[in-house]
């Protein structure tokens, strides 16, 4: 009963900062909505989505409620046992009331919305959109400033800079001289990624052309039949699968469909299947380093 009290009251009370303990050292930090008065070294950290947890992971800050998210590879098991609290867009206020945080973090694009209930619960920073369309590093800093670790962010963002140079100088070419296309094949169609989606940031810090549909424009990505062949086609195709969804189509069954036996990336056997979880859905420093990884691994090695 006393939960569902403080639920309640938080639906109806206007945003204001949560009373904060005058006993541990706080500052403020700006973000999408506003001011939040955070921890110095928070210790109970609840992730809204890809971005804050894969932010948290990599600068060794292990949250302790999460949403529902995808497997991946980049995540340590432990996150497979992490208390869920939803999703980004319907997160269960009581579970994370009762995990009792001292900082949430998430986006306005999915959670804006609720920020005066969730303020109500533990200072909030939200980043104002949730990296999909390419402003990951930017976000990436928020969270370590609200994290109270920007100086471990700027040394991260240092490193994967060096290592963009690294992938640089591995290709067999000039990036400039490959034009890649990213896309998703779902049964119901392709989704092409743009230039200014998160692995178009990615791949745009490397260099590489890009078929020149996808290499414009301010959405992540373009929704396209499976006709439109000359908007997907290129000297490299990055195909986005998910192997937990059986209506995601991998590189076996994309590559022997005689609809695509005229593109020059399937002639050539330049098709390089990746994790939807990681290219799509990460959308932080780690996602990023694995973005290059499988760039590198695709380019440098025969297919």
């Amino acid at each position: 009963m006393a939960l569902l009290t403080l639920l309640t009251s938080c639906q109806q009370l206007q945003s204001v900062p949560p009373e904060t303990d005058n006993t541990v050292p706080t500052r403020s930090v700006e973000h999408a909505m506003g001011t939040a008065v955070v921890p110095i070294a928070p210790e109970r950290v609840v992730v809204l989505d890809y971005a804050p947890l894969d932010s948290a992971l990599a600068l060794e800050v292990a949250p302790i409620g999460r949403m529902t998210i995808l497997p991946s590879s980049l995540y340590p098991s432990s996150v497979e046992t992490m208390p869920i609290v939803g999703t980004g867009r319907q997160p269960d206020l009581e579970t994370i009331l009762q995990l009792q945080p001292d900082l949430i973090l998430g986006n306005r694009r999915s959670s804006g919305q609720i920020y005066s209930k969730l303020a109500q619960i533990a200072p909030t920073v939200l980043t104002p959109d949730n990296g999909r369309e390419g402003e990951w590093q930017d976000n990436f800093q928020l969270y370590a400033e609200a994290l109270g670790k920007p100086e471990q962010a700027e040394q991260l963002l240092a490193d994967y800079q060096q290592r963009v140079k690294a992938v640089q100088a591995a290709l067999p070419q000039a990036p400039e001289a490959i034009a890649v296309s990213v896309i998703a094949h779902w049964s119901g169609g392709i989704v092409a990624y743009s230039a200014d989606s998160f692995p178009g940031s990615v791949l745009k810090d490397v260099g590489f052309a890009r078929n020149p549909a996808q290499d414009a424009g301010k959405h992540y990505g373009i929704r396209l039949s499976r006709e439109d062949l000359t908007q997907i086609d290129g000297d490299v195709i990055f195909l986005l699968h998910n192997s937990g969804s059986e209506d995601s189509v991998g590189r076996a069954e994309f590559v022997s469909n005689p609809l695509w036996s005229q593109l020059d990336a399937v002639q050539q056997g330049m098709v390089c299947e990746v994790d939807s979880a990681n290219w799509s859905g990460g959308r932080s420093i780690l996602a990023a380093n694995q973005i290059l990884t499988d760039v590198e691994a695709c380019l440098t090695t025969a297919n």
